[in-house]
């Protein structure tokens, strides 16, 4: 194999490589934003039901950021805990 050759195959793997690694970071903020669209609606539904209607499914307004999953999040965390 000629050193031309080689050159190119390690260029080819290196780009193919790349590539991979580009894909699985779109296919990841494509996850996060996702997510992070279904949180948002999750949690602007229970904030919009009252009191009661939060009541009879045995929810607690302040319940509501935690089971929309915005407490999963570590900044968010921080706040609740306050």
């Amino acid at each position: 194999m000629s050193t031309h050759t080689a050159l190119m195959r390690s260029r080819a793997g290196a780009m193919t490589q790349f590539a991979e690694s580009f894909s699985g970071g779109i296919s990841a903020i494509s996850g996060f934003l996702a997510a992070r669209s279904e949180r948002r609606r999750v949690y602007h539904e229970l904030s919009n039901l009252s009191d009661r209607d939060l009541a009879d499914i045995g929810i607690d307004r302040s319940d509501v950021p935690r089971i929309a999953g915005f407490t999963d999040l570590p900044a968010l965390t921080l706040l609740a805990r306050r």
